[in-house]
């Protein structure tokens, strides 16, 4: 795992989206799986730190039967502790053998868009007949703009 190119990487995808975009690195290979984040870029999206622990789905994932099996997650939504929606995905690292040694996740905290979403939904709401009105061809110029506006 080469963490130099991963913190490089980390950093582009943070600057490139923002404070809400949480760019974390989980080093899996001690075997700690309460302590994995080795680097992490705008860590006050979920409030982790260097040293901190992986969220509970990535968690319960590590700790399954057959940690070989895990699979790449994208686009997943999840809730933070304090209500906060975050869209997350989460790349499983692999040695050459595809033994996972650690994680790289992306955590973007939508929940402003997703009030944006609502209220922008609120005022485009219309009732689902449309009404008709006769189409007449517009014969100057203010009557263009009048139709227009």
């Amino acid at each position: 795992m080469d963490l130099d190119f991963l913190k490089r990487l980390s950093r582009a995808i943070a600057e490139q989206f923002g404070s809400n975009c949480e760019v974390a690195v989980h080093d899996l290979l001690s075997g700690d799986y309460e302590h994995t984040v080795a680097l992490i870029e705008n860590g006050h999206v979920t409030h982790r730190k260097v040293g901190d622990g992986p969220s509970r789905v990535v968690l319960e994932a590590l700790k399954a039967e057959d940690p070989n099996a895990l699979e790449d997650q994208a686009g997943y939504l999840m809730r933070t502790h304090d209500g906060r929606i975050l869209k997350c995905s989460t790349v499983y690292l692999r040695d050459e053998n595809g033994k996972p040694e650690g994680i790289f996740s992306i955590n973007y905290d939508v929940t402003e868009l997703l009030m944006v979403e609502r209220a922008v939904g609120s005022i485009l709401h219309h009732n689902e007949e449309e009404k008709k009105t006769p189409y007449r061809s517009p014969q100057s110029v203010n009557e263009l703009l009048d139709y227009r506006i």
